[in-house]
């Protein structure tokens, strides 16, 4: 969902294709390494973990996962479970978006609460997913989180109103770093 949000966040404008492969950068080199995850829980010894480096460092451009499961160190539904614990300890694009300075904290959250309007409007008319329940969102909640501070109205659920910034959004660069 956090990639899916980074694409929005470029067909929209927000962010240049530049600044996004720098969110998609920062975020990977967020995430915790796969054999961390592994020791920590307790999939896999230092011992296998080591000599599951050492084969990917004889032959590069193999996945961590991928020999340990061909050794017989890890199961694949282990590995599948190493891969969606490294997902979800990454930050979220919006949190580094915000973090460096593209976005404000209101801007990211009613952009994101706009992409999220989007995803669900386009799973209503999906022809696979029709008979798929959708998660409706009360109108009372959707004008707290837009528009309690402005005092403004907000469109329906069913129908997304654009975010309207006085502004666009710029990289501000801290000093001795580089996004």
């Amino acid at each position: 969902m956090s990639l899916k949000f980074g694409i929005y966040l470029v067909e929209q404008r927000i962010v240049t294709p530049e600044q996004f492969c720098g969110l998609i950068k920062i975020q990977q080199e967020s995430a915790r390494a796969l054999p961390t995850i592994a020791l920590r829980k307790n999939l896999m010894t230092i011992r296998q973990v080591a000599d599951v480096l050492d084969v990917i460092a004889e032959t590069p451009h193999r996945e961590f996962q991928t020999v340990a499961t061909e050794m017989g160190y890890l199961h694949p539904k282990e590995a599948d479970y190493l891969l969606q614990i490294q997902q979800t300890t990454a930050e979220t694009i919006r949190s580094l978006a915000v973090e460096c300075g593209l976005l404000t904290e209101r801007q990211a959250a009613v952009l994101f609460l706009h992409f999220q309007k989007t995803q669900l409007k386009k799973q209503a008319t999906s022809p696979t997913t029709a008979a798929t329940p959708t998660v409706t969102e009360s109108k009372t909640e959707t004008e707290i989180t837009v528009g309690s501070e402005t005092g403004q109205t907000t469109a329906s659920p069913s129908r997304p109103k654009r975010p309207n910034f006085r502004r666009r959004p710029v990289i501000i660069e801290k000093e001795g770093s580089s996004v």
